[in-house]
């Protein structure tokens, strides 16, 4: 089946004027589904193992402002505890299916400096108040230029007030716009407020696909989540997406490269 999913796509992709370059590939909260629990150590090792060409994660401040990497906010094993409730010590004791432990920043930054060539993006999760989510913002930041890892590092949020925080932290850092909804802001939009892409579900897209192309034209990055299968994959290549954020980037990874050399060679 992978194997007719495969020439049929390849064999589209070289009709008419379907020759867009070949996205990109996020690993969504490290590699989610693939081994380790997501967003640890672990998970990002699988993503950078996998060959992904970003990885994205999550990030929130515990109840005494210390930065973790978790999507959260309830903990398992902890009665559907917040996380943004809890201080650091407790956070520290809370053992995630498979044994691994919830990593702060620096430790994950630690790791990904391994493959300086894969771009970290920071998904920054909505907090309590926006007090909070400003302190998390300019602690971010100072965090990545600490670690000196302002080449890799990308943000995005759901959260507009947060995006505005980050522009107004640092104007220079690249910011990805994330909706989830069927209708969804154009890319005018996102040129409008500053941002440098934007990453929309397949509702998003499916349903505007002009978007894509006005994104194109005004220089706004594009990334459909979540690609988990390869007939998705196939949509994004047809229509120019420039990245793919999946939770199989073991998978992921060699489709595209596979399709790139049908494309390339005939083979």
């Amino acid at each position: 089946m992978k194997r007719i999913t495969l020439i049929l796509s390849a064999a589209l992709l070289l009709t008419g004027a379907l020759m867009n370059a070949q996205p990109k590939v996020v690993g969504h909260r490290g590699c989610r589904f693939a081994g380790p629990y997501e967003n640890t150590i672990a998970s990002l090792k699988v993503a950078q193992e996998a060959g992904v060409d970003c990885v994205e994660y999550d990030v929130h401040l515990t109840a005494d402002d210390h930065i973790v990497v978790f999507h959260g906010p309830k903990t398992p094993g902890q009665e559907g505890k917040d996380i943004r409730r809890m201080t650091f010590k407790e956070v520290r004791a809370v053992v995630l299916p498979g044994g691994h432990q919830i990593p702060t920043l620096e430790e994950w930054f630690a790791q990904a400096r391994k493959t300086p060539g894969i771009k970290m993006i920071m998904e920054i999760k909505t907090q309590l108040t926006k007090e909070k989510e400003t302190l998390l913002v300019e602690k971010a930041i100072a965090t990545v230029r600490r670690e000196k890892m302002e080449n890799q590092a990308e943000y995005t949020s759901f959260g507009k007030w947060i995006c505005e925080e980050l522009h107004r932290v640092d104007p220079a850092v690249k910011v990805i716009f994330l909706a989830s909804d069927v209708f969804v802001p154009d890319a005018a939009y996102a040129k409008k407020m500053g941002y440098n892409g934007i990453s929309y579900n397949l509702d998003g897209f499916m349903n505007n696909p002009h978007i894509v192309e006005q994104a194109k034209e005004l220089g706004i990055e594009t990334t459909l989540w979540l690609v988990n299968d390869f007939e998705v994959a196939d949509w994004a290549i047809l229509h120019g997406i420039d990245y793919i954020s999946t939770d199989h980037p073991e998978k992921l990874v060699p489709y595209i490269k596979a399709v790139k050399t049908y494309r390339s060679t005939g083979k």
